[in-house]
């Protein structure tokens, strides 16, 4: 059985687990609904459809022409993320510490990781570093180079020359962009992506236009926070890395060397289920354990441990709407 992050929290009874889940789920929005199965190896093989089986009439007494559907192999790999926390001894007796210094520093430990996630989950690129799973930039561009072209969106052009002024520069930008937009969510298999990722630049300026355009929803996570929404996709900003400077998705993109400098930015879309669109796969689930004081050194470890990877059948459960400008970047 295939379960989130958040369905693991409502149900785990180790405390230390549990803490590890929690501090995941209020850190990475992507980590609250994406669904993981466990394959208890180091890969899996899964079928993609190539094409479906011919259907046809018949005259009575005639039998049908018979018709088989294809389909392609792919390996879809696991990549051992995690990390191992030491604290002195004597700075987790100490009296006069602020708070508790070895769960204080779990806590920061626990944030990076997650912050880790949810960059790969953009930009994890095993070609250029091999020890990382592959994100959506570089799934969208492998199903566009397959044949799926609808799977990456252009909007450079769109709005004509007041196209430099931003998406919300007059009411024919906002709908230009729009119509760009619903392009994005017809892309996915269904109409319905879970989620639309993009940077905190990109989501202000989204949420702006859309409540201009009264077509501005809003939800709540498990957290009782509140969530855009449009057209049934939550609206999400994917964050930063865990340097807490960095854009996961940047506001310095040019796909398609269209410009002389990098100056726009992306929207991903994402559906997840088990074995039909997206979904996360893992070795084993998640484990947090407590491994004591070491004998090496007078330091407790705590030591975070999940081998996880991505998966994807449908090419049509990933998209991207890119060469956006958010806010009047001006072309060089």
């Amino acid at each position: 059985m295939a379960l989130t992050l958040a369905d693991l929290s409502k149900i785990e009874t180790d405390t230390l687990r549990k803490g590890v889940v929690d501090i995941f789920l209020m850190e990475s929005s992507v980590m609250e609904l994406c669904p993981w199965e466990t394959i208890n190896q180091l890969a899996t093989t899964i079928a993609i459809y190539q094409a479906m089986p011919d259907v046809g009439f018949r005259n009575v007494n005639e039998a049908f022409a018979e018709s088989t559907g294809t389909y392609s192999q792919k390996v879809e790999s696991i990549y051992l993320m995690g990390g191992d926390l030491d604290v002195d001894i004597a700075i987790a007796r100490a009296a006069n510490t602020i708070a508790d210094a070895r769960a204080d520093q779990e806590k920061l430990q626990l944030k990076a990781i997650a912050y880790k996630f949810n960059d790969k989950f953009i930009n994890g690129d095993p070609t250029a570093a091999p020890k990382e799973f592959k994100g959506l930039q570089k799934r969208v561009a492998d199903v566009v180079a397959a044949g799926y072209t609808s799977q990456s969106i252009d909007t450079g052009g769109t709005a004509g020359a007041a196209r430099d002024a931003g998406i919300l520069y007059d009411t024919g930008n906002r709908h230009n962009f729009l119509n760009k937009l619903d392009q994005l969510l017809y892309s996915i298999k269904g109409h319905k992506p879970d989620f639309l990722l993009m940077n905190q630049k990109c989501l202000l300026a989204l949420r702006s236009l859309l409540r201009q355009e009264k077509l501005l929803d809003t939800t709540r996570d498990m957290f009782d926070r509140v969530v855009d929404v449009y057209q049934g996709a939550r609206l999400l900003d994917i964050g930063l890395k865990a340097d807490q400077s960095s854009e996961i998705i940047t506001n310095t993109e040019d796909p398609d060397n269209k410009y002389t400098s990098d100056v726009s930015t992306s929207i991903y879309a994402v559906r997840f289920s088990v074995g039909e669109y997206l979904w996360g796969i893992q070795q084993y689930p998640l484990e947090a354990r407590d491994l004591g004081e070491l004998q090496a050194k007078p330091v407790y470890r705590t030591r975070v441990d999940w081998h996880i990877g991505l998966a994807h059948v449908d090419p049509r459960s990933i998209a991207r709407l890119r060469n956006i400008f958010p806010d009047g970047i001006v072309q060089s």
